[in-house]
């Protein structure tokens, strides 16, 4: 049983508080990214060893901590204590399953109960309302758990939101325990998906007040914000996946594989780092030149 969760989440509130904020601005030559973990700490174990390993600056994570995996706890646990260790080379951002009403339908609101106790609740809650929602990386990559959010939300042109707009939004609810508006911006960046094969926006089946984002909606929002790339969790891959700004799709990028930024122009890549559907988990390190694609293997 984790007994020092509560203790390692009052450290790093303080931290998410007076140093991370609503969202992040970075500037590093060498950064570790890695997707969805849920509940599996070996996972994110081994992105801690490859990011000591590869010496990288900064190491993110873009959310989903919890829920499906067994040991959602002990994962929190985890990145805490790195997090609260170095907190200039750590950045967790907020996913959708940060969220107590997902903790109780997908399983962690019962885990934490049985290892924890029920007031355990209130603490944990709190640590989500504090997680930064997006972190833009040198001026050009925007990292973040779902993607682009929509002022219209239909497949006709539509002007894409500024960083600006955006910052605002987040900055509202930020620390506080107010629900997130499910017809609002927030819960577009934690729940939005893309798809090549649509233009604009189109409703999601995850349901309603969430959209997929298309090619042109994606390309617009990076060419309007100055933006080159956008890295991104969320979805079950194999791995780390790739969508090109024509709306073509590579699955399942391999072990080693090294992209460049020029060669990314325009593009999203999703990364996935959760053991729990049975394909691969990955990560990937962006440098200023470009990424490479890590694959974990046990």
């Amino acid at each position: 049983m984790v007994r020092g969760l509560q203790e390692l989440v009052e450290q790093a509130l303080s931290i998410l508080r007076t140093q991370h904020g609503a969202y992040l601005e970075r500037g590093a030559d060498s950064v570790l990214v890695a997707g969805d973990t849920h509940g599996f700490p070996e996972t994110s174990r081994w992105v801690l060893s490859l990011a000591d390993e590869l010496g990288v600056d900064l190491v993110v994570f873009l959310g989903d901590y919890v829920d499906r995996g067994p040991r959602g706890v002990e994962n929190l646990e985890l990145l805490l204590e790195r997090l609260v260790s170095e907190p200039e080379h750590v950045v967790l951002l907020r996913g959708n399953h940060e969220s107590p009403v997902m903790n109780y339908y997908y399983g962690f609101r019962e885990e934490l109960v049985n290892k924890l106790g029920p007031e355990a609740q209130d603490y944990i809650e709190e640590l989500y309302t504090c997680l930064p929602f997006y972190m833009v990386l040198n001026n050009q990559v925007w990292l973040v758990h779902g993607g682009v959010p929509c002022r219209e939300c239909t497949n006709e042109p539509e002007e894409p939101l500024s960083l600006e707009e955006i910052a605002k939004q987040v900055k509202e609810i930020h620390c506080t325990r107010d629900a997130i508006d499910p017809a609002g911006v927030p819960m577009q960046l934690l729940w939005n998906d893309p798809r090549g094969d649509l233009e604009w926006f189109a409703p999601s089946i995850r349901g309603p007040g969430i959209y997929f984002y298309g090619r042109e909606a994606w390309r617009r929002f990076l060419e309007a914000n100055s933006l080159e790339l956008i890295i991104r969790a969320h979805e079950t891959v194999d791995a780390v996946a790739l969508w090109r700004p024509n709306g073509s799709y590579e699955p399942g990028l391999r072990h080693g594989e090294k992209r460049s930024l020029e060669e990314l122009r325009h593009s999203v890549i999703t990364v996935f780092t959760s053991l729990y559907h049975g394909l691969g988990a990955g990560a990937i390190h962006v440098t200023r030149e470009g990424i490479t694609v890590y694959r974990y293997t046990g």
